[in-house]
């Protein structure tokens, strides 16, 4: 996502406008799940970090709003019904998760390495 003066745009490769309905009373993990499943993304070796664009007060213009819990999916969804916004647009942006061998732990630690791969 790219911040402008007014509004959030889509900056990768390439976007994927994929329709969807979401009933209100869904959970982040019915939300995640249900875009794990629709974009065939594997959710083993990939993670999903999910923005909308949220209005601000002052005149026609947007920010990112990052939805990551319950709440935040409540907040997007209501949108709809506390504004002027018809339509919810949802970015959403693949991380490869790498997992790393950490000598001074001994253990798996999983790494997020930010690409783009064609899902918005």
């Amino acid at each position: 996502m790219l911040r402008t003066k007014t509004d959030v745009t889509y900056e990768g490769r390439k976007a994927v406008i994929a329709p969807m309905d979401i009933p209100v009373e869904w959970t982040f993990e019915e939300l995640i799940s249900m875009i794990y499943s629709r974009t065939n993304i594997d959710k083993r070796r990939f993670r999903l970090l999910l923005n909308c664009k949220y209005p601000l007060r002052s005149g026609n213009r947007f920010q990112p709003f990052p939805i990551w819990d319950d709440s935040s999916v409540r907040r997007m969804l209501n949108l709809v019904n506390t504004t002027i916004i018809e339509e919810i647009e949802l970015f959403i942006e693949v991380v490869r998760v790498k997992g790393l061998f950490n000598q001074f732990m001994g253990g798996h630690v999983d790494l997020f390495v930010r690409e783009n791969y064609n899902v918005a």
